[in-house]
């Protein structure tokens, strides 16, 4: 018994992994996206996986400027591919 809890637990250990690309973003949103930045609304992981994606593709053509942090954000989600953006969505979102 103590076998297979113990299976289980690595297992949703590694499917809770936190990606790579996610590591400039734990500064200012925490390791789970759990920290407001500026404003109470800022929380990634209050976010629909679809909506984190959207957030980080408008930051990225510097069409989004949320809380007026889109230059800011800019600077990070440029450097993200959308294989990435999808990663951090799964990990952050809902």
């Amino acid at each position: 018994m103590k076998k297979i809890a113990l299976v289980a637990l690595l297992a949703s250990t590694a499917l809770m992994a936190k990606p790579a690309s996610y590591n400039a973003c734990i500064g200012c949103h925490g390791m789970k996206g759990e920290k407001n930045t500026m404003a109470p609304q800022s929380k990634p992981n209050t976010l629909t996986k679809a909506e984190i994606v959207t957030a980080l593709q408008g930051y990225k053509a510097g069409t989004l400027n949320k809380y007026g942090k889109g230059a800011i954000m800019r600077g990070f989600a440029s450097r993200l591919t959308d294989a990435q953006m999808k990663e951090i969505a799964d990990y952050l979102g809902k």
